[in-house]
C-alpha cells in the first residue's frame, strides 16, 4: 500500500528571466532565486578543473573526494524546503556551451550521495546536469530516518519530483529559456526512482533512462537478508554455511558449463535462466574441486536454497532467484572486522531507520515476517512494484532500461516480470511496448557497470570520446528516440581491457529478443551478433 502523497511545500511561480549573458559573469550569487530554497554555493569552473568536496560525508566518498569537471561550467548548489521538517540538496552543472537539454539524476543504495558519474556525464554531452542527496547526507547509517516521516517521504519518492521541478527552474532563470527537453538518468535505486518517479509524476521527464532498475525496493533489499540466513548466517561456522571463495567457485563452475553453450567462449553466460545447475557436481569426493572448496551435503541444500525465489508468508511468490552466473559471494561476505555482520548494510539501515523506527533492531533473526512488514508500511512509497505507467504512455514519454544478466545485486529477472506487469496493466501488445519502453539485458554485465561482458553502453563517465552517438551511447539513444522519433532498435556495447582500450564490441537487443552469435562472423565485432527471439 502505498501512502498519501506528501504535498511539496515550494510552488512554481511564472519566471521572469534575462536574456543569457557571457558564462562567467552570469555564474554569481545572484544569478537565480527559488522559492523556498537557499542558494548555498555559486563557482564557475573550466572543463578538466578537479574541484575538491571536503564538506561531502564519509560514506559519499569524503572529505577528500575530489571531481573532474567535465565541461566549462556554473556550479550551484541549492538546499529547498520539502516540509515543515526536511530538506533535499540539489546540485546544477550548468554548461557554458549547453544544448538545450536538462538531466537530472538519481541516488543508489538508500540515496544520501549524488551519484557526479551521471552528472559528469550529463555535462560533458551539453546537458544542464542536476544531482540531488533525495533528502539526506549519506548511503550508510539510519539515524537521518529515525522519527523522520518526511525525510523517508524524500527518499521514498518527493526527492527527484523536487530535483525535476527545481531544476527546471534553475535552467530558465540561468540561461534565459525552457529546457526544450527534460531527461532522467539513475541506477540501483535510482532505476527504481525513475520508473516510480513516471508513474507517480508523469509530467516531469519527457525521456527516462533507468539502469538496474530496483523497482519492488524492499523485498531486493530483504533478499539479502533471506538469502544469507538461508545458507547458515550469521553462524559462519554453521555446516550449511557456504564461504565467499566457495561461492566463487561455484560461480567459475557455472560459466565453464553454460558460456560455451552459445558458441562463444568469452566468460558469459548469454541466456542464464535457460540453464539449470546441480551443485552436487560440486560434492566432496568427485574430484571436481580441491578440499578447501568442496561442497558439502548440508553446503549443496544451501546452494540450491539461494537460487529459489522468495515467497512471502503465505506461500505467494514474490521476488525471483537469481541468475546463474552472478557472484552471489555476496551472500557470504559477512565477516566485517571477524563478525557476524551482514555486509550488505541496506538492510540493517533501512529497517532500523524506517520500517522498525528502532536504533537497536539488527537483521541476525531476519524472516519473512520482517519482510512482509515492511511490505504493508511500505515507508515513503518506496517500493514502487506497481508498474502503472498509463499516464506516461499516453503523454509519449519514453523509457530505456538496461539490466546486467550478471546482476550480483538485483536479479535481472525482476526486470522481466515488471515489464510483464507494465504491458498487463495497460492491456498492450509488444509493439505497444516497444513503441513508449524498450529494455536491454547485457549478457555479462554486473550491477549497473562491469563484469567480462562487452557492458559499455555509455552509461556513466568517463565515456569514450569515439562512442557518443545514439547506437553506442544509451542517454544519446534515449535523446534522439524522443525528439527525433528515430527508434533505438538495437544498442552496441563495448568491453575494455586493463588498459582501457576497447577490445570487442556486442550489439544488443529490445526485450524479449536476444543477442545471437550469427555463427561465423568475428565474435569481437558488432555486425556478428543478430536480434532474435527465445528458441530461434
Amino acid at each position: 500500500m502505498t501512502p498519501a502523497l506528501s504535498k511539496v511545500l515550494f510552488v512554481l511561480p511564472a519566471l521572469a528571466v534575462s536574456a543569457f549573458a557571457e558564462p562567467s559573469s552570469k555564474c554569481s550569487a545572484g544569478c537565480i532565486s527559488i522559492p523556498n530554497a537557499i542558494v548555498d554555493s555559486v563557482s564557475h569552473h573550466t572543463l578538466g578543473e578537479a574541484i575538491p568536496l571536503p564538506n561531502t560525508v564519509p560514506s559519499c566518498g569524503g572529505p577528500s573526494l575530489k571531481v573532474n569537471i567535465t565541461s566549462s561550467l556554473c556550479r550551484i548548489v541549492v538546499n529547498v524546503t520539502t516540509s515543515a521538517s526536511s530538506s533535499t540538496r540539489v546540485e546544477a552543472w550548468l554548461p557554458d556551451n549547453w544544448n538545450s537539454r536538462l538531466l537530472a539524476t538519481g541516488t543508489g543504495g538508500i540515496g544520501g550521495c549524488i551519484d557526479y558519474r551521471f552528472v559528469q556525464n550529463g555535462a560533458q554531452l551539453g546537458f544542464a546536469s542536476f544531482g540531488t542527496n533525495t533528502g539526506h547526507d549519506g548511503e550508510q547509517g539510519f539515524d537521518f530516518f529515525l522519527n523522520q516521516p518526511e525525510v523517508i517521504n524524500d527518499f521514498g519518492h518527493r526527492g527527484i519530483h523536487v530535483e525535476a521541478q527545481v531544476a527546471k527552474q534553475i535552467v530558465e532563470q540561468y540561461y534565459g529559456k525552457k529546457a526544450s527537453k527534460s531527461y532522467y538518468q539513475g541506477c540501483s535505486t535510482g532505476g527504481r526512482q525513475g520508473l516510480q518517479n513516471a508513474q507517480l509524476y508523469p509530467d516531469d521527464f519527457d525521456g527516462i533512462l533507468a539502469g538496474a532498475p530496483g523497482i519492488d525496493w524492499l523485498h531486493i533489499v530483504a533478499s539479502k537478508g533471506i538469502l544469507a540466513r538461508r545458507i547458515g548466517w550469521p553462524d559462519l561456522k554453521s555446516d550449511t554455511y557456504v564461504r565467499p571463495e566457495q561461492w566463487q567457485a561455484i560461480v567459475a563452475k557455472q560459466i565453464e558449463m553454460f558460456d560455451p553453450l552459445d558458441g562463444v567462449k568469452d566468460g558469459v553466460i548469454d541466456n542464464p535462466a535457460a540453464h539449470a545447475f546441480d551443485p552436487a557436481i560440486m560434492a566432496c569426493g568427485t574430484n571436481v574441486l580441491n578440499s578447501s572448496l568442496c561442497l558439502k551435503p548440508q553446503q549443496i541444500a544451501s546452494v540450491r536454497a539461494a537460487y529459489e525465489p522468495l515467497a512471502d508468508s503465505e506461500g505467494r511468490i514474490v521476488y525471483p532467484g537469481f541468475n546463474l552466473g552472478s557472484d552471489t559471494s555476496v551472500f557470504s561476505a559477512n565477516q566485517v572486522n571477524g563478525t557476524a555482520d551482514l555486509a550488505y548494510k541496506v538492510l540493517q539501515d533501512f529497517w532500523r531507520g524506517a520500517v522498525y523506527n528502532d536504533s537497536s533492531w539488527t537483521p541476525h533473526n531476519f524472516t519473512v515476517k520482517d519482510m512482509d512488514f515492511a511490505i504493508k508500511l511500505n515507508p515513503g512509497g518506496v517500493n514502487a512494484a506497481e508498474g502503472k505507467l498509463d499516464k506516461f504512455y499516453a503523454k509519449g514519454g519514453k523509457i530505456i532500461s538496461y539490466h546486467g544478466q550478471a546482476d550480483q545485486t538485483i536479479t535481472p529477472k525482476l526486470i522481466s516480470e515488471y515489464y510483464a506487469k507494465v504491458q498487463s496493466n495497460l492491456n498492450a501488445t509488444l509493439e505497444d511496448m516497444h513503441s513508449f519502453y524498450r529494455h536491454f539485458f547485457i549478457p555479462g554485465m554486473y550491477h549497473c557497470s562491469g563484469g567480462p561482458g562487452a557492458f559499455d553502453v555509455g552509461q556513466a563517465y568517463p565515456m569514450d570520446k569515439d562512442r557518443m552517438n545514439a547506437k553506442a551511447n544509451v542517454l544519446l539513444a534515449l535523446t534522439k528516440w524522443v525528439e527525433d522519433g528515430e527508434v533505438p532498435t538495437t544498442l552496441v556495447g563495448a568491453k575494455y581491457d586493463a588498459a582501457g582500450k576497447a577490445t570487442a564490441y556486442r550489439k544488443y537487443c529490445p526485450y524479449p529478443y536476444e543477442s545471437k552469435w550469427d555463427g561465423s562472423g568475428n565474435t569481437t565485432k558488432a555486425d556478428s551478433w543478430n536480434c532474435v527471439m527465445p528458441g530461434a
